[in-house]
C-alpha cells in the first residue's frame, strides 16, 4: 500500500476512534452506572487514543522535517537554474557577471576576488604569485580562504561550480 493511502487509512481510523470515544463519554455522563462494568475496556480505548495522538504528532513532525529538507533542496535547484538562465542569456558577459556576483555573495576580499578570477582562468598558484608579485605562501593562504568561504574543497570543484551551468544537461 502507498504511504499516502496508509496515512489516510490511519487518519480515518483515528477520527473514528475519537468519535467512539466522544460517544462513550457522552453516554457515560448520561448513564454512569451502566458503563462502570466496562471501565477496563474504556480505559484501554482511551489509552489507545492517547498513544495514537502521540503517533500522529510524531508522523507530522517527521513529514514536516522531510518537507523542510526538500524545500531547501528545491530552493538550491531554483537558485542554480536561475543562475544558469542568466549566464545563458549572454554567455560571455553573463558568466563574468554571475561569477563576480557569486564572489560578492561569498564575501571575498578584493585580493581574493582577483585570485579567484585567475584560478578560473586556469592559473596555478605559482603563476598567480608571479603575476601578483606576492609570495607563494600568501597565495596559498588566500586560496585556502577562497575555498573555505565558498565551501569548495579545491581548485577543480571551484572551477566546476562556475562551468557546470554552461554544460548541456545530462540524460
Amino acid at each position: 500500500m502507498e504511504t499516502r493511502q496508509v496515512r489516510i487509512l490511519f487518519l480515518a481510523f483515528y477520527v473514528l476512534s475519537l468519535i467512539v470515544w466522544i460517544a462513550e463519554e457522552v453516554f457515560t455522563l448520561t448513564n454512569p452506572a451502566y458503563f462502570d462494568r466496562f471501565r477496563i475496556i474504556i480505559a484501554t480505548v482511551e489509552s489507545f487514543i492517547a498513544i495514537s495522538s502521540f503517533l500522529v504528532v510524531f508522523i507530522l513532525y517527521k513529514e514536516l522535517k522531510a518537507e523542510a529538507v526538500e524545500n531547501v533542496h528545491a530552493k538550491s535547484q531554483i537558485h542554480d537554474l536561475k543562475r544558469t538562465n542568466r549566464i545563458l542569456k549572454n554567455p560571455e558577459l553573463g558568466f563574468w557577471a554571475e561569477a563576480k556576483a557569486q564572489m560578492e555573495e561569498w564575501k571575498l576580499s578584493e585580493a581574493e576576488t582577483e585570485i579567484a578570477i585567475l584560478l578560473l582562468r586556469g592559473f596555478s598558484q605559482k603563476q598567480i604569485a608571479a603575476v601578483r608579485k606576492k609570495s607563494l605562501r600568501t597565495i596559498e593562504n588566500q586560496t585556502a580562504s577562497i575555498y573555505e568561504k565558498s565551501s569548495m574543497r579545491g581548485k577543480l570543484e571551484f572551477i566546476s561550480y562556475f562551468l557546470t551551468p554552461l554544460l548541456p544537461e545530462e540524460d
